[in-house]
């Protein structure tokens, strides 16, 4: 959608030299063209005294002109002397008004008169002397777009709205080209790590999700919707505001009609979203009608997975989790905000059905189990353990919160099927997922197809007789190496650890690993903000993009 490109031509006051009569006052009248349109009204006739000034009723002497896509006008004003015999010239104003154009006040002078006019140009819908710096129109551009003040001034802007959270540096995102002028201001950033995420904290508060949930009307609201906001723009004296008018959202269907609606005006540097139709979409930001900034976004139903977890007590205080059913309820609220970002949410499981001695706490869905010393403190690192099938449902996400692991792990994912979608999953959207190089945000190549490595199948072996034992066992555990769990850090750490295990479950494997892993992805960017890697902690790792969200929903665990 094109910005208007709008100036008014506005003659305001004639200024008479000589009245061109030798007895009395002239009868001065007008004719006048802006751009080849006639302006004014030339019936009418101004009683001319000379030395003094009568102005031009306005708005009858005033043109709007449509100059996008034009790179000059003319404006024209000729006087004449209406007298008994014949009309005398009184001569003529021709002025060429020229491409950047500008608000400005003129001045022309014939033998007979002065003329004062002026030019204002349509900002924000008003015609007026607005601040110089005021942007009047701005044109795309590679990389970025070239804006015209109303004084003329021109200058390069830049915005970016980058899905990964935390932002990635400098150094980790695409050349900003061409190359800022110096003595351009500076950016403003929006780079900030998303402050510690409490169980109390709305679900949305992680902003630019892979996944735009379906909601309905109701349940779309300020605490629900998908936040999109801006990662950078330059430069930082544009000033803009959440709400900046400035900056007009649009959304264009990539597939299967997809479709969103704004919780809000669709205006400003954060919006919030929510999908109406399952598909992908396409969010184009536009500034004075030049395209500066675009994101890209699944649109999906949110799924829910039903999940227990139980607490396995030793029979000794240095064998039993410090974990109460009160933190675990507030870990799970944390790793359900960062799932947000994919649209899955964990749900404790209704069903109060015990096995291996299990019993219900005063929470449904979490229990506590009597075990051994050595089934819940220091249990082995390899393999597959006792504690992680304790208490199972079938196809019901099983965690284990345990004492201690003999390596010191914060916790493991242990058993899960392969994913519907096979070895790997691809994605060929502009931005790339993540903008992985090369992204297709200018000046950047065009985005292409990656391909994204998925997990195994982990499965245990079913026991002599019985060979369907496990079957729809989906299973982790949580040790107390995580720290305190009460404690906000704590409650960070636990919940950043049931996240990423949990995403192994449902087949995601490490976004950057060690030199020789056989867990990496194969995608390896970013390289430090992804949920994913291997062993970031929550302040930093918190993203999950758009080929992870493909995958999760292709897990046997996640309902069709």
């Amino acid at each position: 959608m094109a910005a208007q490109e709008k100036i008014k031509v506005t003659f305001k006051r004639i200024y008479t030299i000589n009245d061109a009569d030798w007895f009395g006052s002239g009868e001065f009248y007008f004719q006048a063209t802006v751009d080849g349109h006639a302006a004014g009204n030339p019936g009418s006739t101004f009683d001319a005294v000379e030395g003094k000034w009568f102005d031009l009723p306005s708005p009858d002497w005033s043109a709007v002109v449509d100059v996008a896509g034009k790179n000059q006008i003319v404006v024209k004003f000729h006087g004449k002397d209406r007298d008994l015999v014949f009309d005398d010239d009184l001569g003529s104003v021709t002025y060429t008004l020229r491409r950047p154009f500008t608000q400005s006040n003129y001045r022309h002078r014939t033998e007979y008169f002065v003329l004062d006019w002026d030019v204002e140009l349509l900002v924000d819908g008003a015609y007026g002397m607005h601040p110089a710096d005021a942007v009047f129109a701005c044109r795309e551009n590679p990389g970025s777009i070239n804006c015209t003040t109303v004084s003329g001034t021109t200058f390069q802007a830049r915005m970016e709205i980058h899905e990964v959270r935390p932002t990635p540096p400098a150094a980790d995102v695409p050349p900003r080209r061409p190359v800022f002028p110096p003595g351009t201001p500076a950016a403003v950033q929006n780079t900030a790590a998303t402050p510690p995420i409490s169980p109390a904290d709305p679900i949305n508060v992680i902003p630019n999700p892979s996944v735009i949930p379906i909601l309905t009307a109701v349940e779309a609201t300020a605490l629900t919707a998908a936040r999109i906001e801006f990662s950078y723009y330059r430069p930082g004296t544009l000033a803009f505001a959440d709400n900046d008018a400035r900056l007009v959202w649009t959304v264009n269907s990539i597939a299967g009609g997809a479709a969103v609606s704004f919780v809000g005006p669709a205006q400003g540097t954060k919006v919030m979203v929510y999908g109406t139709v399952a598909g992908e979409v396409l969010l184009e930001v536009r500034f004075r009608g030049a395209l500066i900034a675009k994101y890209r976004a699944l649109v999906l139903a949110v799924k829910k997975i039903s999940c227990r977890f139980t607490i396995l007590n030793g029979p000794t205080a240095d064998s039993t989790p410090r974990s109460t059913p009160a933190n675990v309820a507030d870990h799970l609220a944390i790793t359900n905000r960062m799932l947000r970002q994919v649209a899955i949410e964990l749900v404790l499981d209704t069903n109060v059905s015990t096995t291996d001695g299990a019993v219900v706490s005063a929470t449904p869905g979490i229990f506590r189990a009597r075990v051994t010393r050595g089934q819940t403190r220091r249990i082995p690192s390899t393999g597959f353990t006792f504690a992680a099938r304790i208490n199972f449902r079938p196809n019901v996400m099983n965690f284990a919160y345990i004492h201690s692991e003999s390596a010191g792990n914060l916790g493991a994912a242990e058993d899960y099927p392969a994913s519907n979608a096979g070895a790997t999953i691809t994605d060929s959207g502009t931005p790339s997922s993540s903008w992985l190089p090369p992204s297709g945000i200018q000046p950047d190549g065009a985005a292409g197809t990656s391909t994204m490595t998925l997990l195994a199948a982990r499965v245990r072996p079913a026991p002599p007789g019985h060979p369907n034992r496990w079957n729809g066992l989906f299973s982790m555990y949580v040790s107390d190496s995580n720290g305190d769990p009460s404690t906000l850090a704590g409650q960070q750490k636990y919940a950043n650890t049931m996240a990423h295990e949990f995403c192994h479950i449902l087949g995601l494997a490490h976004r950057v690993d060690g030199a020789g892993s056989p867990f990496n992805d194969g995608i390896n960017y970013p390289p430090n903000e992804n949920l994913m890697h291997f062993n970031n902690g929550p302040a930093l790792a918190q993203d999950l993009d758009i080929l992870q969200a493909r995958a999760v929903r292709q897990s046997p665990l996640v309902p069709p």
